[in-house]
């Protein structure tokens, strides 16, 4: 990985800021990702950070971020089991939240310029709110939400009683997406503060490797390809026969045969899932039946560096969902400078400017497939579609972004508490381009 000291924002709190990061298991998933892009910001920026779980397996943690050889990491209740001979599985979640909170309020230095981080049972907000003068912000991810098959950003938890009103303990409620803040808006009506929208850092980790040959991943690609791309997972909400559709009608829309022929489409994501394995096999199955079948691919298995390839390799990213809640893809084709043509609906119009850094359309085969041709009868247009998108993304969604957007976070939190309290005086200093 490499230094980014020297490019981020430095926040120091007169060097006492320390920042504690509680998550009840550490995986290899994206929420957890979104953590551990958060507790490597905040030490980039200056501040300590401690990193408390109760359940962690470094096999089963990322490899393409060496977090912890930076960041602390401490064990709290580990032995609490998850369940009960299989019973009482939430409430074994609300034990061990209780504990992790009870054991970080009274274990470290309790101070006004520590802040805590937590993505675990709001039962432990009352707890940190209660014993600690620290500035709290819950990450909501939506866990009981976002594993399910229908998960869209039509979806709706339902908070209970001692939920709905310990939330509010927080300082800070921070999202990982617009959709996910319209979910959170519909679940928690009686929340008065407006959450942050911080969409996740991508370009880290293995995301920084060099790319690999295409054919290694697609043995039999020509050389002279032109690559369509679509990613997503393999559910109903990420449209993949939208661009299936659309695909074949581009074929027939442009008249040279010899150009035409050179045309791929590939269609990936990590088939995981009974669902999603479910889904894919119908997806293959609706693609043979089609004349252009030879020039369909379909991946079930998509590690970070392939999907930069096939990314590096396309001429247009499409994005055919409608209802989607995360914007990865988005992002890492904006990040490598390609041009999108996504749905008009969902995410994409939160993230895309319309025919500047990508081009969006109803989600309607024909529209999406007279877009396209658009776009390859323009090479000037992809190039400069392309460029905007990445001088946007470097702007507005990259780490350094994200960083920044953590320090400007902490200094709001901390005037805010100089107001309440004019009687004490804390040095604030920033440090940055």
């Amino acid at each position: 990985m490499e230094n980014r000291s020297e490019e981020q924002p430095v926040l120091l709190l007169d060097d006492k800021t320390h920042v504690i990061i509680l998550r009840e298991k550490l995986a290899k998933r994206k929420c957890d990702r979104y953590l551990l892009n958060m507790a490597l910001a905040y030490q980039q920026l200056g501040n300590k950070v401690t990193l408390c779980t109760s359940q962690y397996n470094q096999i089963e943690t990322f490899d393409d971020i060496k977090v912890l050889e930076k960041i602390s990491l401490v064990n709290i209740g580990w032995w609490i089991p998850r369940s009960i001979f299989g019973l009482l599985y939430g409430k074994m979640s609300a034990v061990k939240a209780l504990y992790m909170a009870f054991k970080v309020a009274f274990s470290f230095p309790n101070n006004e310029y520590t802040l805590i981080v937590t993505d675990i049972s709001l039962v432990a907000l009352y707890v940190l709110h209660l014993f600690t003068n620290c500035r709290i912000y819950y990450v909501e991810s939506f866990e009981q939400l976002r594993y399910r098959y229908g998960f869209c950003e039509h979806a709706t938890y339902s908070p209970s009683l001692c939920e709905a009103k310990f939330i509010k303990l927080a300082d800070e409620i921070i999202l990982e997406s617009a959709p996910f803040a319209e979910i959170f808006r519909k679940s928690f009506p009686a929340v008065p503060k407006e959450p942050l929208i911080l969409y996740p850092a991508i370009d880290i980790g293995l995301w920084q490797e060099e790319c690999i040959q295409i054919q290694r991943i697609i043995p039999d690609l020509l050389d002279n390809t032109t690559l369509f791309l679509s990613i997503g997972k393999y559910r109903r909400t990420s449209n993949f026969k939208l661009a299936l559709d659309a695909f074949e009608i581009l074929l027939h829309l442009i008249a040279d045969i010899e150009v035409t022929k050179r045309f791929q489409l590939v269609i990936a994501g990590n088939c995981k899932s009974l669902e999603e394995k479910l889904h894919y096999n119908e997806l293959v199955s609706l693609a043979k039946e089609r004349l252009c079948a030879s020039q369909v691919s379909f991946l079930n298995q998509l590690p970070i560096v392939h999907e930069k390839t096939l990314i590096m390799e396309c001429a247009i990213a499409i994005y055919s969902s409608r209802s989607d809640v995360h914007a990865d893809f988005i992002l890492k084709a904006m990040s490598l400078g390609k041009p999108i043509v996504a749905t008009n609906k969902g995410i994409a119009p939160k993230l895309l400017q319309n025919r500047i850094t990508g081009i969006m359309t109803e989600p309607e085969p024909n529209a999406m497939a007279q877009v396209m041709r658009k776009l390859m009868m323009s090479p000037h247009l992809q190039s400069f579609m392309g460029e905007i998108a990445r001088d946007v993304f470097q702007k507005n969604y990259s780490f350094k972004s994200f960083a920044f957007k953590l320090a400007e976070l902490n200094i709001k939190h901390k005037e805010k508490m100089l107001k309440n309290t004019p009687t004490k005086t804390v040095a604030v200093k920033s440090y940055g381009k």
